[in-house]
């Protein structure tokens, strides 16, 4: 035998589910209610738990930061700067010098300077005294006669010079001519012809012909007389 079941009792029969639902969906949305209101009355709940979230985020998916993304400029821009690269030049060519100067043996001391040679003393020269111009004073000459032992007549002929540095001396000289003229020739014309011819006799004739000179100078003394002219023919 079959049985029909109506429609109505399916209807029947979840009509009770379908309550039964709806009250649960009731209930639950009470409780989203009653949730919602306590995280209205604590907004620091909130607050905490995006933290947490963005904190959680942050540890799973870490990401490359601006610097650590790029790379230092730091050695890059010092190794392009052009006066640090000469800075580091010289400093590496001081640093080849001193090793070079450490390395290389001690140059010998240069040998002591010999001992200073004493450089005799050189006398100084003596002053030179300015010469006094000589003046030359002439007679003029003597012809005397004399005899010889033959008794033979012979003429002796004399030119004398007096020479001397003191204008006054000669200048009384010129005052005392004729008398000095006078007494020489009378000295010689009573001399021996034979002393007067003998050469050996010159020095001491000059001198006593001088001695008779100075005897008419009353401001000075010739020193010095000369035979320009002596001949006995």
């Amino acid at each position: 035998m079959v049985l029909l079941v109506p429609d109505d009792a399916e209807d029947v029969t979840d009509a009770p589910a379908e309550r039964k639902a709806e009250l649960d969906d009731a209930a639950a949305s009470k409780a989203t209610q009653k949730v919602d209101l306590d995280l209205d009355d604590a907004p620091f709940l909130e607050d905490e738990d995006e933290e947490e979230d963005i904190e959680e985020v942050e540890s799973e998916t870490p990401f490359l930061t601006e610097d650590e993304g790029k790379p230092k400029p730091g050695l890059v821009a010092l190794l392009k700067n052009k006066f640090v690269l000469m800075g580091l030049g010289v400093i590496l060519l001081l640093l080849v010098v001193i090793i070079i100067l450490l390395l290389r043996e001690p140059e010998a001391p240069p040998p002591p300077p010999p001992p200073p040679v004493e450089q005799p003393a050189i006398p100084e020269p003596p002053p030179e005294v300015p010469e006094t111009p000589q003046i030359i004073i002439k007679l003029d000459p003597f012809l005397i006669e004399q005899t010889d032992a033959a008794g033979k007549i012979r003429f002796l002929e004399v030119s004398i010079l007096l020479s001397t540095e003191d204008d006054g001396l000669a200048r009384q000289f010129k005052q005392e001519t004729f008398a000095v003229r006078n007494a020489l020739y009378y000295y010689l014309k009573n001399k021996d012809l034979q002393f007067l011819s003998d050469k050996e006799n010159s020095e001491k004739l000059k001198r006593e012909l001088l001695v008779i000179i100075n005897q008419y100078m009353g401001f000075g003394q010739f020193d010095t007389l000369m035979f320009e002219q002596y001949l006995v023919r």
